[in-house]
């Protein structure tokens, strides 16, 4: 059986007291945000469940044949509900499927588990198809439905799961965890900062090399209110990023730049690999600017749907940003 995350590890003991005691919910929605690792938790969960030699203290035995189905992929009593390959949304023909599977019996004779990720994902019709089988679940089933932002969700389909919301751990396990998988050097404890805690997250940033691109990237910004970089010509490049994460960054430090404005403060920021240039960057910008384009951004961000031109936008932002002084 593979090794959960140690800070998921107190979670699924929780969920073995409920199997114990015969008190599992029949839909657990699960939340946090991302690099929390709520997909592994929910799989070890569905190991749980399926499998048909626990240990005493209700853990997975990893070898009876539940278990090996489980892990190879090949369980007849464990569904996985998805978008499609050529989609962002599941669709109500995927949801009423599953229900067609969940009234049949258990081919193992034990529980049937469903794993729906992300649950934000349903589209309207697909949250009320699997409103109805909430409402009316079969014996020995149980749905795990994963999701970033409960908020999203109906509130009928909230309200008939027991919700388990997975917060970044405390600093010692996932900081031991994230040091064990960085290369010497890495600073664990400034990649867990920038992820707000998140181990996986924090893992992503450390393996794309992020802390550095991200450095670039303010230097640059430095460099167009110094006027030696053309804001048009650094929109060229931040543009091809699909994900515009150099202006998710440019966010962020607007909202560092505005609390250094307001407390006089470096600690309390996110950015603390760049406290000393943004408490510098501070002094030269007007708090009200700095609001305006934070207002500006978070409002462009929430319109971005692919349609909208990317090189435009990213050229608006950064004409304001050289405007500031």
């Amino acid at each position: 059986m593979t090794a959960l995350y140690p800070w998921l590890e107190p979670h699924l003991a929780s969920i073995g007291e409920m199997l114990g005691r015969d008190r599992v919910p029949h839909a657990l929605l699960l939340s946090g945000q991302p690099g929390m690792g709520k997909t592994a938790f929910a799989g070890a969960i569905a190991q749980l469940l399926l499998c048909e030699d626990r240990t005493p203290d209700h853990a997975p035995c990893g070898q009876c044949p539940g278990c090996i189905q489980f892990q190879a992929g090949s369980h007849p009593d464990f569904f996985s509900v998805r978008p499609e390959e050529d989609s962002s949304v599941i669709k109500v023909d995927a949801i009423r499927a599953l229900g067609e599977k969940l009234v049949l019996a258990s081919h193992r004779g034990g529980y049937k588990v469903t794993l729906l990720a992300p649950a934000e994902a349903m589209n309207l019709n697909a949250a009320n198809s699997l409103l109805k089988t909430l409402e009316e679940p079969s014996d020995n089933t149980v749905l795990v439905l994963i999701c970033t932002c409960p908020a999203r969700l109906p509130a009928t389909i909230r309200s008939r799961c027991q919700q388990l919301r997975i917060t970044a751990p405390r600093a010692a396990p996932g900081k031991a965890w994230l040091a064990d998988q960085l290369d010497e050097g890495q600073d664990a404890g400034l990649y867990l900062h920038l992820a707000d805690g998140a181990p996986l997250e924090a893992l992503r940033l450390a393996q794309a090399g992020v802390v550095e691109a991200r450095r670039e990237q303010f230097q640059s910004l430095l460099q167009v209110l110094d006027g030696r970089i053309d804001p048009l010509a650094l929109a060229v490049t931040w543009s091809k990023d699909e994900s515009l994460q150099p202006i998710h960054w440019l966010r962020d430090w607007l909202m560092d730049l505005l609390r250094i404005g307001m407390t006089g403060q470096t600690d309390r920021i996110r950015s603390v690999d760049l406290q000393d240039a943004l408490a510098a960057m501070a002094t030269r910008l007007d708090s009200r600017a700095l609001f305006r384009q934070l207002e500006h951004i978070n409002r462009t961000l929430r319109i971005t749907d692919g349609i909208l031109n990317r090189q435009l936008m990213t050229e608006d932002i950064l004409l304001a940003w050289a405007a500031q002084e």
